[in-house]
């Protein structure tokens, strides 16, 4: 029997490409009491921004706590601080257990240095304040760039696609592997720190157990997509998520074909995205290893869509003619015509200001000396930007 603490907190997009540490702040302080005539994210970004303490940040973790300080209601008796930690099994621990004490979401810095995350629940093998135990999962809300300014509690963000996914939940290998990685912020030695924005208690629960994630593949190549919703199902029972609430729309799809993902970050890495589907309309997404079949990260849909153009042809023939303005300055723009550009039969995807989330993957356009990405969703890019902290 699993234990999950889950804090429900509502999700909402970055209004620009830089401010996902306004939004995280705009999450938590509608959380504990803010109500949201108060919460602009201009306003909340130039108060993160404004008590940055490193350069070259957009919000960098002093300047989030500040803004959680300076903006938190008097009926919250807390507090925030920067929390480091030089592993992220303890930084995980900090997680736990702000999450088990006191019922708030920590702001978490993930992909190195790059992007800030709410975690708003965590799902462990036993309750933590018992004894030892491991974490299975986490829950989070991960601001992706959609302008839906003025956010409301009851707005369009979180219901999926590109307005974001609320209550994502993410296995504890695939949080650290990817998400959870580590950051050079102000350590002296430039060695990586593991930060959060959260209650400055010390945890009294112990340091997760750390054990090796269930493989059902020996990973010498891709498993065969037609295996993949076997030991789905089997993963989703093993974490018992098909009995979580926020999972129950799942039972009632079927998984369908999954479209494979090549990572650009990491060498030989790969994901499948299975969907969920009911009536013909996507009301899920699993993500699972494309070499060892393990479940990384599943959510559900609030609003259920229609599914993702898949057929490469198809997507040939919508890019066919358009002009996309190319990356440096002043070099106009290049136009993609038929026969003379060619679309990998392999979506990709890396961290990037251009998608923050896993779930919105690049079909990969190469033209001659250029290469361009389509989002699955539609947008267009002449390049993945990845060169910024705290965006």
């Amino acid at each position: 029997m699993s234990w999950i603490k889950n804090t429900g907190a509502k999700y909402h997009t970055q209004d620009t490409s830089y401010y996902c540490g306004a939004a995280c702040a705009m999450m938590v302080l509608a959380e504990i009491g803010v109500p949201y005539s108060d919460l602009d994210q201009d306003d909340l970004y130039n108060s993160n921004h404004n008590h940055n303490v490193q350069a070259g940040w957009a919000s960098d973790p002093e300047g989030v706590k500040f803004t959680m300080v300076n903006r938190k209601p008097s009926s919250f008796h807390n507090t925030f601080v920067v929390y480091r930690k030089p592993s992220e099994p303890e930084g995980s621990q900090k997680l736990v257990y702000t999450l088990l004490q006191y019922g708030v979401s920590p702001i978490v810095l993930v992909y190195g240095c790059m992007h800030w995350i709410v975690v708003c629940g965590v799902q462990t093998n036993v309750n933590p304040a018992t004894g030892a135990y491991t974490i299975d999962g986490f829950w989070v809300n991960n601001p992706v760039y959609e302008d839906n300014e003025p956010h409301t509690a009851g707005d369009i963000c979180g219901s999926g696609q590109s307005h974001g996914i609320e209550n994502q939940w993410i296995s504890y290998a695939t949080w650290q592997n990817t998400y959870f990685t580590g950051c050079d912020y102000d350590s002296a030695d430039g060695s990586l720190q593991y930060l959060s924005v959260c209650d400055p208690s010390e945890p009294k629960i112990g340091i997760p157990r750390q054990i090796e994630p269930t493989r059902y593949f020996d990973g010498r190549s891709l498993v065969d997509a037609r295996r993949i919703s076997g030991v789905l199902n089997q993963e989703l029972r093993r974490y018992l998520l098909l009995k979580n609430k926020n999972m129950a729309r799942m039972i009632r799809g079927k998984f369908t074909k999954p479209l494979l993902v090549r990572r650009l970050d990491a060498e030989g890495r790969y994901f499948y995205l299975v969907p969920s589907v009911s009536e013909s309309n996507v009301i899920g997404y699993a993500q699972v290893d494309a070499r060892y079949g393990n479940l990384e990260s599943v959510f559900t849909l609030k609003r259920s869509s229609k599914p993702y153009i898949t057929s490469v042809n198809r997507v040939v023939n919508r890019l066919n003619g358009l002009r996309i303005e190319l990356p440096q300055k002043d070099a106009g723009l290049f136009r993609l015509l038929k026969g003379k550009f060619q679309i990998d039969k392999t979506l990709v995807w890396k961290p990037c200001r251009e998608s923050y989330s896993p779930h919105l993957p690049f079909w990969q356009i190469t033209a001659g000396p250029f290469t361009f990405y389509q989002r699955i969703d539609g947008p267009i890019y002449s390049q993945l930007t990845v060169n910024g902290r705290g965006i």
